[in-house]
């Protein structure tokens, strides 16, 4: 029974290896894995319009797509790509709503306290089908990346976790303990989001609402310690991002769901990836919480 039991996490381990290396195929000039190129094609590729959108960046990827449609009732679409930003989150609804003009659908967007930073991630850029969303932020130049074997057809991750329980939780200690070292009153600064340098966030919102949707705005969550230092120097960060979205809300419709603080959705320590990435499990806790509290805007 031991040497099964020690074959069959040999085995387990080996296939995990093997979806990392199929997954990172793409070469070092491929800034982003492949996550654009993938996901605009499988975009490209779908029959039929999903009913709810996800946007964001990698902490978006695990919102399960059959998970949101399991408390949702909606056919889902999850367009997270690592280091997502606004502009990414723009281009994935437009062309969404480009393939699919007459369809309504949901929005689902998970932020962190940047919020809506106006870059440009190069791979986006040089993506034929984002150039014409981007205007003069598109380039004519061609990508080097491949497409990735880590997605279903509706952009959800199609591969087991690699780590042991006992395996992220050390490494989410680790990466925890440096962060905690790093946050001091210096490094709490007071800061300000620029409406005029969020440009493409606002043209998000603007077009949902044009639309007739209401998108729903989750703040992602953060380690609780990590939480609690930042709010002992002010977290100053928080405050801009409040500032900010109740700028936005004299102007755009969205519903915002606050999920930053774990205790609110019934969070574990223990389902943590690392300081602000939360594995499947925690996902699925903070989903359930984003779907009671989005005033019915999620649901059928």
């Amino acid at each position: 029974m031991k040497k099964a039991l020690v074959l069959a996490l040999v085995l387990l381990a080996a296939g995990a290896t093997a979806w990392a290396a199929r997954s990172s195929s793409s070469p070092k000039s491929c800034v982003d894995g492949g996550d654009r190129l993938t996901k605009l094609t499988l975009v490209e590729r779908l029959k039929r319009s999903p009913r709810l959108l996800v946007l964001g960046s990698s902490r978006s990827r695990v919102a399960m797509p059959d998970t949101v449609r399991q408390l949702t009732g909606r056919t889902t679409f999850n367009a997270g790509v690592r280091g997502g930003s606004a502009s990414d989150e723009y281009v994935f609804t437009r062309l969404l709503t480009q393939r699919f003009p007459h369809a309504s659908r949901a929005y689902l967007i998970f932020t962190d306290v940047g919020i809506a930073g106006d870059g440009v991630n190069p791979e986006l850029a040089d993506e034929p089908l984002a150039r014409p969303f981007l205007g003069a932020d598109a380039s004519s130049h061609k990508t080097t990346c491949h497409l990735l074997s880590i997605y279903t057809p509706d952009g959800g991750l199609n591969f087991p976790p690699g780590l042991t329980k006992a395996q992220r939780e050390a490494r989410t200690k680790a990466t925890v303990a440096r962060t905690l070292r790093g946050i001091t009153a210096a490094t709490e600064q007071p800061t300000h989001i620029d409406p005029a340098h969020t440009l493409y966030f606002r043209r998000l919102l603007g077009f949902i609402n044009a639309q007739g949707g209401t998108p729903v705005i989750v703040l992602n969550p953060l380690y609780p310690s990590v939480l609690a230092k930042r709010r002992k120097f002010g977290f100053p960060e928080r405050k801009a991002a409040a500032e900010y979205l109740t700028w936005l809300h004299k102007r755009y419709r969205f519903v915002f769901v606050d999920c930053e603080d774990i205790r609110r959705w019934g969070g574990k320590t223990s389902d943590f990836i690392n300081v602000d990435h939360v594995d499947r499990a925690n996902m699925k806790r903070m989903l359930r919480y984003v779907v009671a509290h989005s005033h019915g805007v999620l649901e059928r």
